[in-house]
């Protein structure tokens, strides 16, 4: 019994020592991060499950793929996904901090932030960044209230931008997030399930209209992710649909390509179970992809 116990201990010291010494020699900055991360190679430590410890690991390295092992190809996509690396790792506190500042510091994190809110809300793997994750959903919240407030008219304006589509989208929009983000334990309100019908009867009228994406050219970058955020939270035949015409509007410039990446995971995911780029949280329990249709899918929408 004693030498169980002793054997017990070994294990859990070992353990213990190598979690430390992992620690040590990977303390991430923000100022280094991605370079940190290009040379970042983490040894499985106790607690962490094969499973775990391998989704981890092949996010690291579809992270080096995408940005081609240069830092300055990082984007918010790439830094969501270390963040959930991190997590399932079970990285130091202080790191997935870091990595979860680099995380909403990257440009259109408020998207993300808002589109997984239940996510984070439900699930006990994001304890750690919890009460930040909380403080940041507020922010976004109130940037969603200031723009509720912009003068629709001078925005127009001074743009040279056709008011009436303006206000429209400008309203859409609105619709899209005003019951998204209440609290709900048994999935989409009703009320927003409602909006999401309206809203994409309406963005299906403006397509046959005007025959593109409503996106940086007809209603500025401000109001660019509108449509896209009303097809991503559509239905799969509604996403089939229009795929081709968000592919279309990331060529033209009239879109960023993150959001055509969401969108190719929540479609993916919906059909076939698994998503591509690991744009979708735990909650909605899409398995990554093999990397035969990575590469499948990455080539039919044009994504390096």
């Amino acid at each position: 019994m004693e030498i169980k116990k002793l054997i017990l201990l070994t294990i859990f010291l070992f353990g213990f020592m190598d979690i430390y010494s992992q620690a040590l020699s990977n303390k991430f900055t923000v100022d280094n991060f991605e370079n940190q991360i290009l040379n970042y190679n983490p040894n499985k430590i106790p607690f962490v499950s094969d499973k775990d410890y391998n989704y981890g690991i092949m996010i690291l390295k579809e992270t080096r793929d995408s940005v081609k092992n240069k830092p300055e190809n990082f984007n918010l996509a790439d830094y969501f996904n270390i963040l959930m690396a991190f997590l399932k790792l079970n990285e130091t506190n202080e790191n997935i901090n870091v990595a979860f500042k680099k995380f909403v510091n990257a440009k259109g994190s408020c998207e993300y932030i808002l589109a997984f809110e239940s996510s984070f809300k439900n699930s006990p793997n994001y304890d750690i960044i919890r009460e930040n994750y909380n403080q940041q959903i507020a922010k976004c919240q109130s940037n969603t209230e200031v723009e509720k407030e912009l003068d629709i008219s001078e925005y127009s304006r001074s743009n040279h931008l056709n008011f009436y589509l303006v206000e429209k989208i400008y309203n859409i929009g609105i619709n899209d997030q005003k019951y998204r983000s209440s609290d709900r334990k048994n999935g989409l309100s009703d009320s927003q399930q409602v909006l999401d019908k309206k809203n994409q009867a309406i963005i299906d009228s403006l397509y046959k209209t005007h025959k593109t994406y409503i996106g940086r050219s007809l209603v500025g970058k401000k109001f660019e992710s509108v449509m896209w955020a009303v097809i991503q939270h559509s239905n799969v035949e509604m996403m089939e649909k229009y795929l081709p015409v968000i592919k279309k509007a990331v060529l033209d410039k009239e879109l960023e390509v993150v959001p055509l990446k969401m969108l190719i995971d929540r479609f993916y995911g919906l059909k076939h179970g698994y998503q591509i780029f690991g744009s979708q949280g735990d909650g909605f329990g899409f398995k990554p992809a093999d990397d035969k249709t990575k590469e499948e899918v990455k080539k039919k929408y044009g994504i390096e």
